[in-house]
């Protein structure tokens, strides 16, 4: 089966309600703006219960995981499958970080400094009484106070396509949301909705367990932290090992979508709709205390392409989801009216959202790669820990490779361990091998031996840290052109300081510093794990939406993304997000059948 023929029938799912003969107009029960892990998994949920969804993403599906479907008739294309489980990135992980380069489009970029000394005399060279405005350059974008290297992906599965599938569940004390006033009764409906969000995108600590490396680097850090009991356990990853145990199956949106198009019923009740731009939704007139979204109106980017003529079309549904990302989502909304500013860039009184973009959170974070100590690698031979597999690899490389002075497999899966955030150690905490490899990885190295720290810090929640729009900017998809604002308190700094002090002491117990990546902080930003913009919480004067997710004074309005965590949290927020999106379905699906929306 080609995609073209998948392409054409899925035209045929959820037929179209033509009011325009030179448009194509819908209806469904529920619209869903992006197609991530959150749309996904609101699109999972809703579907499952009977209903009809449309899903926009502004992106194109550019990859898709082949599998049979429910009834055995025939295969199944999954769009947004994770483009790191291609062989060639697993064989050679740093290959992949250009994939993720590409994949990247920076949000806010200042334009002070885009000038050229060098420049041929003759050249256009900008003048900043006019600079440019092209895709993302912001000229009311200061640099001090920017996130300049935070970035979104247009494309179905959106960061999970090359994500690191990390997703540890949040800190009770010091990261947990309060979705519910009584302590003890939170945090049992966070364990509640943190077990059905691992089952749903496939969490997992044991995909590395018979890695040497992984072993080695674990098992000495346990030991060097025995004393000060401080906790060193695997990273809990959404994959699982493959047959082959060379090869790892990375999880993404397509684990989750997969509940879809692998069963021909439910797949009548979805239909995905690629390269259409959110523009903005429209309030149905109503005499409700609430308000009442009544449509959607969505421009099919590829249509001039294809067919010049109008490109505008209007999704009616009887709910709205946007979950399009930290930016896209208060983009959106910002663009259909739901806050407004005045001349002097103020919220006015009667905007519906007046906490839009408001207590943005960004992780400091620290990075460093090391080349593991030449006692562990020359330990490897003797089995130190006495495992019956580990010997088994060592003499299996012995045998077929006497010439590797390493002495265990080349595809030896990498390390992936963590010690948890904790109330001594406040910080998130990644020690394992990734594709963002910053430093320059000499040909002579044997990449076997190196291992990333990643260490991530919390921002505290501030009403003045925020994200705005501007009206008379637009980014290169016509979208307002969204302007950071963003400062860390003293007490976010000092945390910071105190986490890459911990980072170079856990580096050194395990190896020394590889030139190029020596313990470095790195630019604001660039964990992408950008928060709070849409915050969801039990105060709506200083929240956007209440604790379903719910965006207050609608009626039939929803968020979704890590836009919607309110708390500060070092944590990879993945993992909580669909616990907000599962919680937020079950309030959907209630009122659905009582007839309330």
């Amino acid at each position: 089966m080609t995609l073209d023929h998948l392409r054409d029938n899925a035209t045929k799912v959820n037929v179209p309600k033509n009011n325009n003969p030179a448009l194509q107009d819908f209806v469904a029960d529920v619209f869903i703006a992006g197609s991530g892990p959150i749309g996904s998994t609101y699109a999972k949920l809703l579907v499952e219960a009977g209903y009809n969804v449309i899903m926009c993403e502004i992106g194109a599906a550019d990859s898709f995981r082949a599998t049979t479907s429910k009834d055995g008739t025939g295969e199944a294309f999954v769009p947004g499958a994770h483009k790191k489980n291609e062989i060639e990135y697993q064989k050679d992980i740093d290959r992949f970080v250009n994939v993720i380069k590409g994949a990247l489009s920076t949000v806010s970029v200042p334009v002070e400094r885009t000038t050229a000394d060098t420049l041929d005399p003759a050249a256009w060279n900008a003048d900043l009484t006019k600079p440019p405005v092209t895709n993302g350059k912001n000229p009311k974008q200061s640099v001090s106070g920017n996130l300049s290297a935070e970035a979104v992906t247009r494309g179905v599965g959106g960061m999970s396509t090359h994500w690191t599938c990390a997703t540890p569940r949040f800190h009770r004390d010091l990261e947990l949301p309060r979705i519910v006033e009584d302590e003890e009764q939170n945090y049992q409906e966070w364990q509640r909705l943190y077990d059905a969000a691992e089952k749903l995108i496939g969490t997992t600590e044991h995909a590395f367990d018979r890695s040497i490396r992984h072993t080695l680097v674990l098992r000495t850090l346990q030991d060097a932290y025995e004393q000060s009991q401080r906790l060193f356990k695997p990273l809990p990853l959404a994959c699982h090992r493959l047959a082959n145990p060379a090869y790892v199956n990375w999880h993404a949106a397509d684990t989750i979508l997969e509940h879809i198009y692998c069963d021909p019923e439910k797949r009548k009740r979805f239909r995905l709709l690629t390269n259409h731009r959110v523009t903005r939704l429209e309030l149905a007139p109503a005499d409700e205390k609430e308000n009442v979204v009544g449509i959607a109106v969505v421009k099919d980017l590829l249509k001039d392409a294809k067919d010049p003529g109008p490109d505008t079309s209007y999704i009616s549904a009887k709910v709205f989801i946007v979950a399009a990302g930290t930016v896209a989502t208060p983009q959106i909304l910002f663009n259909s009216k739901f806050q407004v500013r005045d001349e002097n860039n103020e919220v006015t009184p009667d905007s519906l959202i007046p906490n839009l973009g408001r207590y943005l959170t960004e992780q400091p974070m620290t990075f460093c790669q090391v080349i593991l100590k030449q006692k562990l690698l020359a330990s490897v031979p003797e089995n130190p820990y006495n495992l019956p597999w580990w010997a088994e690899k060592v003499k299996y490389q012995q045998t077929h490779h006497p010439e590797d002075p390493l002495q265990f497999p080349f595809d030896d899966p990498e390390p992936q361990v963590t010690t948890p955030l904790s109330v001594d150690h406040p910080w998130h905490t990644q020690i394992h091998r990734d594709a963002f490899s910053y430093g320059a990885v000499a040909a002579t190295i044997d990449t076997r031996t190196i291992v990333d720290l990643r260490f991530f810090g919390y921002a505290e929640p501030r009403e003045s840290n925020e994200i705005r729009f501007e009206k008379d900017i637009t980014d290169g998809y016509g979208m307002p052109q969204p302007t950071f604002k963003f400062f860390l308190s003293d007490s976010d700094k000092e945390r910071a300081n105190k986490m890459m002090e911990d980072m170079c002491d856990v580096a050194l117990k395990i190896g020394g510093f590889l030139p190029g990546s020596e313990p470095q902080f790195m630019a604001p930003g660039l964990p992408l794990h950008l928060a709070g913009s849409v915050r969801a919480g039990l105060d709506p004067k200083t929240h956007v939406a209440d604790t379903h997710s719910r965006v207050y004074n609608f009626k039939n309005l929803y968020v979704g993304g890590n836009g919607v965590i309110p708390t500060g949290f070092g944590a990879n927020p993945t993992l909580t997000s669909m616990g907000y999106a599962i919680r937020a379905c079950k309030s959907i699906i209630e009122k659905l059948e009582a007839g309330e929306l």
